[in-house]
């Protein structure tokens, strides 16, 4: 679990060619010298979109969401080319290291005595817990929210002794952050409560439309414990197997089906890095291709930033995951968080409804004249090949497999290809 008071933590191209504005805001002009993306001009002329004409998933706005914070939106956020990318309770001294690799923000960060300018002065993003005080934030320009609590959904973050008291004490936590009149947001860390089986009862709707942000924790690739009270709620499809990417899916439907409009805010999704502080018999190390297939299949869920749990107690890397790993290991994680880098401005448009196939979970967006389908294996779906039948505003005759340099031939509107494995992922490009 992600927990504020884990022991042993300090806490006392491929989207194509697209044409480079010749101009761009200064937040723009900040973001991309922080994460080297390309500035996206957000005030040109939208592109020819046939989709226009397909019903709509719920959201919460993408980008513009941003604007309704100063600090945030000043800070770049608003850039329909960024993508949170976060490390929970992060060590200030590893900024730079974890700059390195992808990470664009900090979900908490060590108070371990040290200012927090040693990791803004790096150019990431941090959201402080409540050990830090006002004035040691003071003004700064990349602390852009404030973390209210962990797992307040199991009385861990909170005080209460009940599911109305934990809610009430959230509700107290978020008032006295929201009177500082800071411009920053508030984000929380949920965990079994989204669940809908013992804990939350009758609150867990409240506590996840309290805050303007939120996530959630449930380690299914690594934890026996965590698979098992999955598998307890009355939500989970009977008969399927947690361990797999589609986990992290379902746990973001999960969050949005407690969200009063849905799509209201965005939600984050953790995903392991290692073995995270795990006891329970049978406890393993994530593979980077699961860390992969994870990530993706939170994206395609709607999900609208990640956070790594890196504090790890598995035979492989340090304690500090994200940090102490052997090259290889840190070079995936650097690809994996690239490859989601690069496809943010896709990413931060709006989905639309659309089935492809009935054996692979997908998500459908228009950017830039082309069609953008990204898909994976969701839950109970099985590996192999799969077709994908395309509606019919789309016109294409071949599809571009991004960043796999291949193409599909397309025959009577479909296309087949094969997901060698259950945590596989392809997004695939079809120019209008």
């Amino acid at each position: 679990m992600a927990t504020l008071a884990t022991a042993a933590i300090s806490a006392g191209a491929l989207l194509g060619a697209q044409p480079r504005p010749a101009t761009s805001s200064p937040a723009e002009q900040n973001l991309a010298s922080r994460n080297g993306s390309i500035p996206v001009n957000a005030g040109a002329a939208p592109a020819l979109n046939p989709l226009s004409r397909l019903p709509t998933i719920p959201w919460e706005g993408g980008p513009d969401y941003w604007k309704k914070f100063p600090k945030a939106d000043a800070a770049g956020w608003s850039n329909p080319g960024f993508f949170p990318i976060s490390v929970f309770l992060g060590k200030p001294s590893q900024a730079a290291a974890l700059k390195s690799i992808g990470i664009n923000n900090y979900m908490g960060a060590e108070h371990d005595g040290s200012s927090i300018y040693s990791i803004t002065s790096q150019g990431l993003f941090v959201i402080p817990q409540d050990e830090w005080t006002q004035a040691e934030i003071g003004t700064d320009p990349n602390v852009i929210g404030w973390f209210i609590s962990d797992e307040c959904d199991m009385g861990i973050g909170c005080a209460g002794s009940s599911a109305a008291a934990n809610f009430a004490d959230q509700t107290s936590k978020v008032d006295r952050v929201r009177a500082f009149g800071d411009g920053r947001f508030t984000m929380a860390n949920y965990s079994n409560g989204i669940l809908d089986t013992y804990w939350a009862q009758g609150s867990m709707a409240g506590l996840m439309n309290i805050v303007d942000v939120a996530s959630v924790d449930k380690y299914a690739y690594t934890s026996p414990f965590v698979d098992n009270q999955m598998t307890q709620s009355p939500h989970w499809p009977v008969g399927i197997n947690p361990v797999s990417a589609g986990s992290y899916g379902w746990l973001a439907d999960r969050m949005r089906a407690y969200q009063n409009p849905v799509g209201v805010h965005p939600n984050w999704i953790f995903v392991e890095a290692a073995m995270p502080l795990l006891n329970d018999a049978g406890s393993l190390t994530i593979t980077t291709e699961q860390v992969e297939g994870a990530a993706w299949s939170a994206i395609i869920h709607e999900a609208r930033g990640l956070a790594y749990f890196q504090h790890n107690n598995g035979q492989i890397c340090g304690f500090y995951s994200l940090v102490d790993c052997d090259q290889a290991r840190l070079d995936r994680f650097k690809a994996i968080n690239a490859g989601i880098q690069s496809l943010a401005p896709v990413i931060n448009t709006q989905s639309y409804q659309f089935r492809f196939n009935t054996t692979t979970d997908t998500m459908l967006k228009a950017y830039g004249g082309s069609a953008y389908i990204f898909a994976d294996i969701g839950l109970g779906q099985t590996p192999g090949t799969k077709t994908f039948a395309m509606p019919p505003e789309i016109h294409g005759s071949t599809v571009e497999v991004v960043g796999e340099n291949r193409t599909l031939k397309v025959t009577n509107s479909t296309f087949s290809d094969t997901f060698d494995n259950e945590f596989s992922h392809h997004t695939y490009r079809v120019t209008f």
